[in-house]
């Protein structure tokens, strides 16, 4: 048995997919201006803030695109969606810039993580009956097998993220946060994929996994 523990562990950590370079971008555009702005003797507060919110204007760009063409599809609503997202996306970018408070924006990150936890839980409580919904899928050897739901993944990533964020905040010094975060996020990019691997059955292989 613990031969075939570290066998599953091995194979683990060997099929964790490497990060994508777009996705390590907003921390490069982050810690870039970070240095920038700190050479040119801008105050620590304002430098820093002005970095993390032009990493956030990166990430929205980046996904603007297919935010748009999924809410396309739904219609005049969506659309009008789409709109009020990116309004509210906008005044907290000013609201960010106006406060220039290091404090507001690394809390800000714990306040959207809190937030997707919640959603998270909620969709745990009927997670039996979403899965029952599902049909199971059908592997070439005719063998159903049953629907594997990430939600507890997702809900344990976002108390990670909030946990960290809380910690680095601990230590008051923006400088600290802005160069450990991108440390912590390639961390926890192997931590999720890990635990979507041990949610998977070990025979996922040869079983068509229907993921929720």
């Amino acid at each position: 048995m613990k031969n075939t523990a570290s066998s599953r562990l091995f194979a683990i950590c060997a099929s964790i997919p490497p990060i994508q370079p777009q996705n390590m971008l907003p921390f490069v555009i982050m810690v870039g201006l970070w240095i920038v702005l700190r050479i040119q003797g801008i105050a620590e507060g304002p430098a820093f803030v002005v970095s993390v919110v032009s990493a956030q204007a990166y990430l929205v760009w980046r996904n603007l695109p297919m935010a748009a063409a999924n809410l396309t599809k739904m219609g005049g609503p969506g659309r009008r969606m789409l709109h009020g997202l990116v309004g509210i996306t906008l005044a907290v970018a000013v609201l960010q810039l106006s406060l220039s408070s290091p404090l507001f924006t690394q809390r800000l990150l714990t306040v959207i993580c809190a937030f997707f936890l919640v959603i998270m839980l909620l969709g745990i409580l009927r997670e039996r009956e979403m899965l029952d919904r599902l049909s199971p899928a059908m592997p070439i050897n005719g063998q159903h097998t049953a629907p594997v739901s990430l939600l507890r993944v997702n809900a344990t990533m976002a108390a990670l993220i909030i946990g960290m964020n809380e910690a680095l905040i601990m230590y008051e010094s923006p400088a600290v946060w802005i160069t450990v975060m991108p440390v912590v996020m390639l961390v926890l990019h192997a931590v999720y994929w890990a635990l979507v691997l041990i949610t998977i059955p070990s025979d996922s292989d040869s079983n068509t996994k229907t993921m929720a």
